[in-house]
């Protein structure tokens, strides 16, 4: 199979028009000895506590296993669950295709083409270096002795594009964008601003001292002038964040104290919701500038995928491109309100929002638009911490592969073992 590219990012790197990441000649998987902790396989662990499974080419790359890998989804990091026709929209990030067993020194390899189509799994690829590869999938495994076995009937479910797979970094995309490609970074900015600050003082040493209002107005409109103000906005969007956040720790600390003369006295001075009431505040008003500028740096481009983080299906807008950035602002604010409600109503959701809100039954449809945006932030980056920390409940430092099994699998097994090994 082939694909059509118009920019090539290196050797085994391309973008087709649409802006896909086609990554091509990928290790996805290799024979040879894998290491588990004790509860990954059915094995019985060895002295160490660990358990070392054998895959041999003849069960790796039998006819069955390769096909089970062609068309199957590209995800970042393993799900919870296989991915299944119920879950697909939400997991899947691409397309394995071209599965096929390597040539000679990387005969001991599966290789296949992966392409991504996601944006967030592209920027993890190509920004973040998250370019480990790891199959997930479901298999017999055999016991030899504790702590040893092997696997048999490999049948492919997913690729996971992982910070450390089990098979170490042969199993990798090669060839990163080169570095000229790269976005400049903030200290990139600020380094190139001082030196045309330099410069231009330099400049103005060899001309007359006496310049017109006029042309000087002109050059704060342009340059690195307008790069100041952008800096100066989007500090101002910060600390109108951490004004936010101080108000809801002076909130929690006052319903720690439990103080109800202190509490009279508030209500007596006209408490309102700015104070850290969040059940009784104003319904926003229009975003002003500072709240504006909370949705359009960087982390605003996360929010979508945040969302569905917190609230899983949930149905999230379709931004015009053409939208003012005012409007769009606003249209992510209220994806932002939406997500924290329905995930509010889950036990889950719950203990991840509730830190933000001081423990309290909030109304997000009234609560001001920087602690909406930090108790999102926060949550999302709380849930989704716990999502990837539930997939790998081992205590051995390996992320991948295998499907998990239950406490009940476990011990049946154990149980049958020792029943026929009594039997003999």
């Amino acid at each position: 199979m082939r694909f059509y590219t118009i920019q090539k990012l290196g050797p085994k790197r391309s973008l087709t028009p649409e802006g896909f990441l086609l990554c091509e000649e990928v290790p996805v998987a290799r024979t040879g000895e894998m290491l588990y902790g004790a509860g990954e396989v059915p094995v019985e662990p060895g002295p160490d506590g660990l358990i070392r499974i054998s895959r041999t080419p003849e069960e790796v790359f039998r006819d069955e296993t390769l096909a089970s890998c062609i068309g199957k989804p590209v995800t970042l990091d393993h799900p919870t669950d296989f991915v299944d026709p119920s879950n697909f929209g939400a997991l899947s990030r691409g397309t394995m295709f071209n599965v096929r067993r390597g040539a000679g020194i990387a005969d001991d390899l599966i290789i296949a083409d992966l392409l991504v189509t996601e944006a967030e799994a592209i920027r993890a690829v190509q920004e973040d270096g998250i370019e480990e590869v790891s199959l997930g999938y479901e298999a017999d495994y055999e016991q030899v002795s504790p702590g040893r076995g092997v696997q048999r009937n490999i049948v492919v479910n997913h690729v996971a594009l992982v910070e450390r797979g089990r098979c170490g970094p042969r199993c990798a995309i090669g060839d990163k964008e080169p570095q000229m490609a790269k976005k400049p970074s903030f200290l990139d900015k600020l380094r190139a601003l001082m030196k045309d600050a330099e410069m231009e003082e330099k400049e103005e040493k060899k001309t007359d001292d006496e310049e017109s209002e006029e042309q000087e107005e002109k050059k704060e409109k342009t340059g690195d002038s307008a790069l100041l103000k952008s800096l100066v906005k989007r500090m101002e969007a910060q600390d109108a964040l951490l004004a936010s956040l101080a108000t809801l720790v002076k909130a929690q600390a006052k319903d720690a104290d439990g103080d109800d003369e202190e509490d009279e006295e508030d209500d007596e001075s006209g408490k309102t919701g700015d104070e850290g009431d969040l059940t009784e505040a104003e319904t926003g008003g229009k975003l002003n500038q500072a709240e504006v500028d909370l949705y359009t740096g960087d982390s605003a481009k996360t929010i979508l995928s945040r969302a569905e983080i917190l609230s899983p299906g949930i149905k999230l807008p379709t931004l015009d491109s053409k939208a003012s950035t005012v409007d769009r602002a606003a249209a992510l604010c209220k994806c932002q309100r939406k997500a924290l409600d329905l995930a509010y109503q889950t036990d889950a959701g719950r203990a991840a929002i509730a830190p933000f809100v001081g423990g309290k039954t909030a109304d997000f449809e009234k609560m001001p638009v920087a602690l909406v945006n930090a108790a999102f932030m926060g949550a999302s980056e709380l849930m989704k911490a716990q999502n990837n920390g539930g997939a790998h409940a081992s205590a051995a430092p390996t992320k991948d592969f295998g499907k998990r099994s239950t406490v009940a699998d476990i011990n049946k097994r154990n149980r049958e073992f020792w029943a026929d090994r009594a039997a003999h």
